[in-house]
């Protein structure tokens, strides 16, 4: 099998970089490539995989480029047992639910709608530690349940900002401009932040901060980052049902991989492609038949009638558009957003946690790099435990940080293995994806409108399940009916 040149293992021998996937194909051979297309679509995650086949479904030209060595994006799926083709690790965006329509339609098509579930185990220890010289505590589990029926009290007041819950605020989540017509307190309630929320609610310091830290837990942000709108979408996306946020958001996994999805979509597409290409710039000159010129940072230069990048809203400013894009679009794609940054450790061990096991590490100045993790089934005849991590700690380099997980228990932990890439350190993704801060729909209308004949794309620009491969499907599907809807072009 192939490697990725991306992400990295652990062993208590040392490390090793590049991380073996079927993610990573070739390339177009280059006497096969043209210099000019109908279509050129950038970056090969799910956004850009599924536009790309549905144009050239429609008879387009299309050329994929990807900047990396792999498809899928901030989606892809490592496997390092040789011997068992179904020992797979998710790297990236992993978990789907037949609440996420798009990603659900799509599986079923291919026949992929078999599923990995993550048992949350309502007995499992629950274990905290302060710091990284800090001892592990099995914390009481009577207190653990308190303490989430508390929570679930307090994000009950956080949600009804209308007397019902927040339905009447967000009536379509998947139709942002239905439900601003539909509800006149949407913009107001959109320039709120989760601490500005919070602070509506006039609680005592101790519910105040943990309301605050529950709400903003999914993004690993500061809370007054983050929209309000945000952490109500999911909400609402979820039938206002908070007991199915967490099935919908964290419980199964695609049996074959979400690298498995894409491979799939990729075999649809007709095509060509180029990977190892990053993106240097885009112009445009209108007096042409192909008006549209990307150049790679390596100097080769290709033309379309039209071009959608599906590059993360938070990376497009390292690309130069010429001519420039507006001021308001630039302010959205920096000041606009801010990306979340949480990493993702998986570790095998050996060690067995019979009831499941949960870890938590409270408080952002902890010098601890991990943040919260739970028992997420096994690898091979290991356990699996997925941990959230902060940024900056160097997990891919610092053999003392990533032995610190054997302390994350009262008994130890044993260290196999571990696995990861570090998204925050991704130069095209910058993090694990952009967030909206207070006040972005400002910038709505004009992050979704082409720029000439460049359009923008991917689950950061989604309606619905936004920053979830849901997402990615539902602005594939928008600005191909866009791009195809140009009779100017076409």
């Amino acid at each position: 099998m192939h490697k990725s040149t991306e992400g990295f293992i652990w062993t208590p021998t040392g490390y090793h970089y590049g991380l073996p996937t079927t993610s990573t194909i070739p390339s177009t051979p280059t006497s096969s490539l043209s210099g000019t297309y109908d279509v050129i679509v950038l970056g090969a995650g799910f956004t850009g995989l599924t536009t790309a086949r549905d144009l050239a479904f429609r008879g387009k030209k299309v050329l994929l480029i990807e900047a990396r060595d792999r498809i899928g994006g901030r989606c892809w799926t490592a496997q390092t047992d040789e011997l068992d083709s179904s020992a797979k690790l998710e790297i990236g965006g992993a978990w789907v639910h037949w609440l996420q329509p798009h990603v659900f339609s799509e599986l079923q098509r291919y026949g992929l709608d078999q599923f990995v579930e993550t048992v949350s185990h309502p007995d499992a220890e629950v274990v905290g530690k302060e710091g990284r010289d800090g001892s592990a505590t099995l914390l009481d589990p009577h207190e653990g349940k308190e303490m989430m029926e508390r929570i679930g009290q307090l994000m009950e007041r956080f949600f009804d900002v209308d007397g019902q819950g927040g339905r009447s605020v967000l009536s379509f989540p998947f139709n942002t401009q239905a439900s601003v017509a539909k509800s006149a307190e949407y913009l107001k309630l959109e320039e709120l932040s989760i601490t500005d929320r919070v602070a509506q609610l006039e609680l005592g310091d101790e519910d105040r901060d943990m309301l605050s830290a529950h709400a903003a837990s999914f993004f690993g942000l500061d809370p007054g980052q983050v929209s309000f709108m945000e952490v109500l979408k999911t909400h609402a996306l979820c039938g206002f049902d908070q007991d199915m946020i967490e099935a919908a958001t964290m419980k199964y996994k695609i049996s074959e991989g979400t690298t498995g999805l894409a491979l799939a979509i990729l075999k649809d597409f007709n095509g060509d492609r180029i990977l190892r290409a990053p993106v240097k710039a885009v112009t445009q000159d209108l007096g042409g038949s192909f008006p549209v010129t990307v150049t790679l940072q390596n100097g080769e230069v290709y033309r379309a009638k039209a071009l959608v990048s599906t590059i993360p809203m938070n990376v497009l400013p390292s690309i130069t558009f010429d001519p420039p894009l507006s001021e308001l679009r630039r302010e959205a794609f920096t000041a606009g957003v801010t990306p979340a940054r949480t990493d993702k450790l998986l570790v095998c061990t050996p060690t067995k946690f019979e009831r499941g096991f949960n870890f938590t590490c409270e408080g952002d100045e902890s010098d601890l790099p991990y943040t919260a993790g739970f028992t997420d089934g096994s690898y091979g005849p290991n356990t699996l435990l997925t941990l959230l991590t902060r940024p900056d700690h160097a997990l891919d380099r610092s053999n003392e940080n990533i032995r610190l997980v054997e302390t994350l228990h009262p008994t130890g932990i044993e260290l196999h293995s571990a696995y990861g890439h570090l998204w925050s350190q991704d130069p095209y993704a910058g993090g694990v994806m952009p967030v909206r801060k207070p006040g972005f729909m400002r910038y709505y209308e004009e992050v979704r409108r082409p720029h000439g004949r460049v359009w923008f794309a991917g689950s950061d620009f989604a309606d619905g399940w936004r920053g979830f491969i849901s997402g990615a499907f539902e602005d594939a599907y928008r600005v191909t009916r866009e791009v195809l809807g140009r009779g100017d072009i076409w």
